[in-house]
């Protein structure tokens, strides 16, 4: 009979989970087959397995086309209400090997397959549009042959559109723990090729959440886990431009000496993540890229920074020339952040301690435990009244 089972040829029938489905997704690529003209589809061996979703994709080629299956008797709008988390533990799979893919393609460019397979090549979206019509009908197919009081699990039509090229990044888009992996074994050109269709389904017992649930048993603790989480201190420092000295005047600085420091520093001021380690040595170091470029001055008498541009953003200071402007234009957030004197006691200068550690109450290089008020000075530029933050959500 056309499309039989070859001579000899071995049903695998151990651990078989779903042996109607088995037999339904079998007469269904026959069928489909037998309306493609040039195709010669017969099948050779089915299988249906139970798997974790660790295991459920090690052995599939690394040039399959994949195409994603909806979630059975879910409507359109159904899945338009529910969150990518959700609908990514309820979508299946459909894989169709190389040789497939091919055999596919070159019936409906020269109506015939052509030989036996050659090597596997990267599917291209042009491919999944050829193959989706077959596809869809197998899946249409399956879903009308199998007993609609069975036990096992449901196939869904079809996902339009959907392509992912190889399996490699299939654990991170399918969060099922378990598949119910159908492999089903072809011949194609009367045949001459062979080729492999698995479809695979979730198989964790979930039951269909209406619009807006979470089907994560654990989503309340993670959601507290996070607000703990956002509410944890985190220490960030504000640090002034390098600067460059000759060694000969680095060697010669004694407790009182003073530094003068460029008049544009004050617009350069970048606040660090305490555990970055940009100025802490012996730690990682994260990219200076997550950084934060503020510029330094007072507000309501406490010395402060305003954020002039958040990581990854375009800076725009005030000109170099100009430190005492007030204009605070062109800043990308309007955050402030207020710092007790004890910390910051910025300055236009630098004051340093001794070569030997020793330190003095003029030091403003000094810890913050050691120093008293802060010295006036009248120099820094004022921080115009800055707006309260909005609450948090």
């Amino acid at each position: 009979m056309a499309g039989g089972r070859a001579e000899g040829a071995a049903q695998v029938v151990d651990a078989r989970p779903a042996p109607m489905l088995e037999r339904a997704l079998a007469t269904a690529a026959l069928r489909v087959g037998d309306g493609i003209a040039g195709l010669g589809l017969g099948t050779t061996a089915w299988q249906s397995r139970r798997l974790e979703s660790t295991r459920a994709f090690e052995d599939l080629d690394p040039n399959a086309l994949c195409l994603m299956i909806d979630p059975p008797d879910m409507t359109a709008k159904e899945m338009a209400g529910h969150s990518t988390d959700v609908l990514a533990a309820l979508t299946g799979l459909i894989v169709l090997s190389p040789p497939m893919t091919d055999a596919l393609v070159e019936v409906q460019t020269i109506g015939r397959v052509d030989g036996a397979a050659r090597p596997s090549r990267r599917p291209t979206r042009i491919d999944a549009a050829l193959v989706q019509p077959f596809a869809r009908s197998l899946l249409d197919q399956t879903q009308r042959l199998a007993s609609p009081d069975s036990s096992e699990p449901k196939i869904g039509a079809l996902r339009t559109g959907s392509f992912v090229a190889g399996p490699e990044s299939l654990t991170l888009i399918l969060t099922a723990h378990h598949f119910l992996r159908l492999d089903l074994d072809l011949e194609l050109g009367d045949g001459v090729r062979g080729a492999t269709v698995s479809i695979m389904l979730p198989m964790d017992d979930l039951a269909l959440p209406q619009v807006g649930e979470s089907i994560d048993p654990e989503a309340a603790w993670k959601a507290a886990m996070r607000e703990v989480a956002m509410d944890a201190p985190v220490l960030l420092q504000a640090v002034l431009p390098p600067l460059r000295l000759p060694l000969s005047q680095l060697l010669s600085l004694k407790v009182g000496d003073i530094v003068p420091l460029p008049s544009h520093a004050l617009t350069e001021v970048a606040l660090h993540g305490g555990s970055s380690g940009i100025t802490q040595p012996g730690r990682a170091s994260i990219p200076r890229g997550t950084s934060m470029v503020a510029r330094l001055g007072q507000l309501n008498g406490i010395r402060a920074v305003k954020i002039a541009a958040l990581p990854g953003e375009a800076v725009s200071l005030m000109p170099r020339d100009d430190p005492a402007a007030g204009d605070f234009g062109g800043m990308s957030a309007q955050l402030a952040m207020e710092a007790s004197a004890m910390a910051a006691r910025p300055s236009s200068s630098i004051e340093t301690s001794s070569m030997d550690g020793s330190t003095d109450s003029s030091n403003t290089l000094s810890e913050a435990s050691e120093a008293t008020d802060p010295p006036d000075l009248p120099d820094l530029p004022d921080l115009p009244d800055l707006p309260d933050l909005p609450p948090l959500n």
